[in-house]
């Protein structure tokens, strides 16, 4: 079987990202709740399973994030991955609106102040393992500290819309 092959050039950021989003990938948040303030930064890079011993996960955060430079200090973040139908609330919790964020959302607050979403598919809670520079994002490796897992299906990133899972 042959496949057509189209090569472009790396130096169209709109080219990169949208051969980047052909990449099927879960939604988290990274969540916090500090001195009663809640922020929430949505992530489409992240990825689970980085190490077993220790529990370790990644996401890439653009450096222009201002919500990263509120949570990175967080002694703990919750991470929710999205489960099928909270499209729309994720695209709430990553509005511009930041005093609207968590208006009307079911959440639940950890000890060290992690915030959880409810009815994800999963959710860890995390600590900063280490913080690395990687062009215009930094990539954080995440140390899970607790987990569970939800009776969600997954909510999947594909081609800059959300999908859900059917099965085969």
């Amino acid at each position: 079987m042959t496949q057509s092959k189209v090569r472009a050039s790396v130096d169209d950021p709109v080219i990169v990202r949208n051969t980047f989003a052909q990449f099927p990938s879960g939604v988290a948040v990274l969540a916090v709740d500090i001195g009663g303030e809640k922020h929430a930064l949505v992530a489409s890079s992240f990825m689970v399973g980085v190490s077993l011993e220790p529990s370790l996960v990644a996401v890439a955060v653009q450096k222009s994030s201002e919500t990263w430079g509120v949570i990175k200090d967080a002694d703990s973040l919750g991470v929710s991955i999205f489960g099928k139908g909270q499209g729309d609330l994720l695209r709430k919790l990553a509005s511009k609106d930041r005093a609207a964020r968590f208006e009307q959302v079911a959440i639940e607050v950890g000890d060290e102040g992690a915030v959880f979403i409810e009815d994800a598919a999963l959710w860890l809670e995390c600590s900063i393992h280490e913080v690395y520079e990687a062009g215009d994002h930094w990539m954080a490796l995440l140390e899970v500290k607790q987990l569970g897992v939800g009776e969600n299906e997954p909510l999947v990133w594909h081609g800059a819309k959300f999908r859900e899972l059917a099965d085969a």
